[in-house]
């Protein structure tokens, strides 16, 4: 298993200063975050990767990560399940930048469609978002995610189960999965079987509001609900060889953190996740 950064983490840092900091802390591989407007910085630019600007942004993307010595081991990308256009426009510019994956996503659930519906169009969406995959070279994931109908790796099978693993898969997301879809962790990782393409590490914890009600918080991969020393021996056990990339919001969503700086949690990750796959891998 190898380490990696979502840089949607790191939205306090440019990109070339991102990757190197990624790089410096030990980890070797960096998710590019796609499209996401600049909140820290004023400029109105999108980080870190332009969407708009996809097809010249992509090789400096590529160069920016080579010249850190970093891999790009999927992109964090979304895109409704029908925008083909779309869908392709990234497909080509994750081909652009060596990333052999990308997130496309499902379809958000809020009761206002029935669930079959909405997993009819979503399937059949990926019949045509499976050959564009495969004509790019690339594999197209869909992320558990809460609010989605894909919150756990059950529902998500559903849907992938219909396709060719080699172009189409998932992205394990615990701390996705404690706010709603949560699993034994094994059986997740049995249930995705040869679907199981990328990892995210993240965590969160239920804690009462002011009024006594229950919310989520973000966590620390160690401190949140999601046990990360039984997810990565069921991975190891699986023999799970790819990539496990840090996603962790404390102190703010897309905003410099407040309460903890972006370099404490690459650097908390680093040593916890290094030290749990080095057990693991004996």
């Amino acid at each position: 298993m190898k380490l990696g950064v979502y840089s949607i983490v790191l939205p306090d840092y440019r990109r070339d200063d991102a990757a190197a900091k990624v790089a410096e802390i030990g980890y070797s591989g960096i998710e590019w975050t796609v499209g996401y407007k600049d909140q820290v910085f004023g400029t109105g630019d999108e980080w870190h990767v332009s969407l708009e600007n996809l097809e010249e942004d992509a090789p400096e993307a590529r160069k920016v990560a080579e010249k850190h010595g970093l891999e790009i081991p999927s992109l964090g990308t979304s895109s409704d399940t029908g925008d083909f256009e779309k869908i392709e426009r990234l497909m080509k510019g994750a081909a652009a930048m060596g990333a052999p994956m990308l997130r496309i996503g499902s379809a958000r659930y809020d009761g206002s469609t029935h669930y079959e519906e909405l997993r009819e169009m979503v399937t059949e969406n990926y019949r045509t978002i499976e050959a564009l995959a495969a004509d790019h070279g690339v594999k197209a994931l869909i992320e558990i995610h809460a609010n989605t109908i894909c919150p756990s790796a059950s529902a998500t099978i559903r849907i992938l189960e219909h396709f060719d693993p080699e172009h189409v898969g998932a992205i394990l997301d615990p701390g996705n999965m404690v706010i709603e879809g949560m699993e034994n962790w094994r059986m997740a990782v049995e249930i995705l079987g040869p679907y199981l393409a990328h990892v995210h590490a993240k965590n969160m914890q239920w804690v009462r509001d002011d009024a006594g009600n229950w919310k989520w918080d973000n966590a620390s991969l160690e401190g949140g609900i999601a046990n990360f020393e039984m997810i990565i021996q069921a991975l190891a056990d699986y023999d799970y060889d790819g990539y496990i990339c840090l996603e962790d919001f404390r102190g703010g969503y897309c905003v410099a953190p407040e309460g903890i700086t972006t370099e404490q949690k690459l650097r908390e990750a680093y040593d916890y996740l290094s030290r749990l796959v080095a057990e693991v891998d004996g």
